[in-house]
This record gives structure tokens, sequence and C-alpha cells, in this order.
């Protein structure tokens, strides 16, 4: 006999909030690297004050409009509140993670066929970040 397993009712919902939250990934990283202002060759490019930044580079910008436009329709009241967080834990977290040039080649392969999958190594950020920020 196969037994279900079941997970605590917290586990379920914070596990569907997370699966939420990578699938608006994979759209917010299609507008994350390149603008309509010209494509930028490095995280700093194209500086600008960004919502009480200065100096906030391009492709930073983007990921993070992206990211929040992206999301916000999909995701419960919690993770909402704290998606600006979410979204730049994200980008720093990658920025980390990623050269520019492997951020970019994502972006790319996104751009060519939405379906495409993001790196495991992308999805845990964004998992991570998104409990982190969210308080799940």
């Amino acid at each position: 006999m196969v037994r279900d397993r079941q997970e605590p009712a917290g586990t379920v919902g914070a596990v569907k909030k997370v699966r939420l939250l990578t699938v608006a990934a994979v759209v917010l990283l299609v507008a994350a690297a390149c603008g309509n202002s010209g494509a930028p060759t490095s995280w700093d490019d194209n500086p600008a004050d960004y919502k009480g930044e200065a100096d906030v580079g391009q492709p930073e910008r983007n990921f993070r409009d992206g990211c929040e436009e992206a999301g916000f329709e999909e995701l419960d009241a919690q993770v909402g509140q704290n998606l600006a967080d979410v979204c730049e834990c994200s980008f720093d977290q990658i920025r980390e993670a990623l050269t520019f040039e492997e951020f970019k080649g994502l972006d790319d392969d996104l751009r060519s066929d939405i379906n495409a999958d993001l790196t495991e190594e992308v999805r845990l950020i964004m998992r991570q970040c998104i409990l982190e920020e969210s308080g799940l």
C-alpha cells in the first residue's frame, strides 16, 4: 500500500507561492537585460536615478521593473507587499552569481523561447529571495 506524503499546511502554501514566482521569474528575465534604449554591455551601463537610488545601471532597472510587473498580478498579498524587495534581492544575488555575459545569454535564450529553462542556480536564487523577503 502506497501512502500519500502529506506536507504541513504552511509548507504547501509556501511551495505554491515559490512556484508562482518562479514562473514570474521567466517573464521578468525576458525584460531584464536589454531595454528599448540600446543593449547594455555591462551591469552598470546607462546609469540613472531609480526609486531614490543614484546611478543604477540599466540592466538592474529593467530587471527590477520587469520583476515587479511580472510578479504583481500573480501573487498573494504577503508576497506582493514585498515584491520590490524580492526583485532587488534577486537581482543582487544574480549579479553575484553570474557574469554579465551569462545573464545576457539567459535573457537571449528566454527572448527566443519563452519556455526556455532557467538555470537551477537562478531558480534557487529566486526562491531564496521570495522566502526571505516575504517572511515565508
